[in-house]
């Protein structure tokens, strides 16, 4: 399935290139948590040259992927119970704000492609992966929709890190719960419902929640 948002996206530079490969092979664990690579093996991973690598490594650092080890090299952020936490606390303002403004902004267009991705997920079922895209597209959907690139912005790295999480857990991941969160609040954006779009998307921070708590407890 393909979701726009209604926006032609000029070509990603060779730094966006570089950050979106290593952020996705650090989301989808392909850099082990707690590796230690170099700047090196990162160049021939992305295949392309030191500038746009240094500056994607800069910037997963500032993000809290890596980690800069002086004279070692980068270590890949291991994945932790206090960290997610974190990642949460400072993910759901944010979110609630994202929404409210996507409820409000959304074009004709935009709400169809929110119901779209909406009727994906109550048939994506145990399909992790398509689970996934479909999370990514709502939240870069939500982003256009709500036209604050501040809070946009913000969100970014935090999804990255909850996707990550997912990645690492997923055996202890009950995807029908998440898959029900985020159906429901697209569905309640694409109806300009600014009320129950927060509450949703509190709903979709509490899924990951109820992840941790679940670990935390039984280890």
């Amino acid at each position: 399935m393909t979701v726009t948002a209604g926006s032609t996206a000029s070509a990603p530079s060779l730094a966006d290139q570089a950050y979106q490969d290593l952020e996705d092979k650090l989301v989808r664990l392909e850099l082990a948590p707690g590796a230690v690579v170099s700047e090196g093996q990162l160049i021939q991973i992305t295949g392309l040259g030191r500038t746009p690598v240094r500056e994607a490594m800069q910037r997963l650092a500032q993000q809290e992927l890596f980690r800069v080890m002086p004279r070692r090299g980068l270590l890949v952020t291991p994945v932790s119970l206090p960290d997610i936490l974190h990642v949460l606390e400072a993910r759901k303002p944010l979110e609630r704000v994202i929404v409210y403004r996507a409820a409000l902004n959304a074009r004709d267009e935009q709400r169809s492609a929110l119901a779209a991705i909406a009727r994906e997920l109550a048939i994506a079922h145990d399909d992790f992966e398509y689970f996934i895209r479909l999370d990514m597209a709502l939240g870069k959907l939500l982003d256009a929709c709500s036209g604050n690139a501040y809070a946009s912005a913000s969100a970014a790295p935090l999804r990255s890190h909850c996707r990550r999480f997912w990645y690492f857990h997923r055996p202890r991941m009950q995807l029908s719960d998440a898959i029900s969160a985020q159906s429901k609040m697209a569905r309640l954006v694409a109806r300009r419902d600014t009320v129950g779009a927060q509450r949703a998307s509190d709903g979709v921070i509490a899924v990951i929640e109820r992840l941790a708590a679940s670990i935390d407890r039984f280890g």
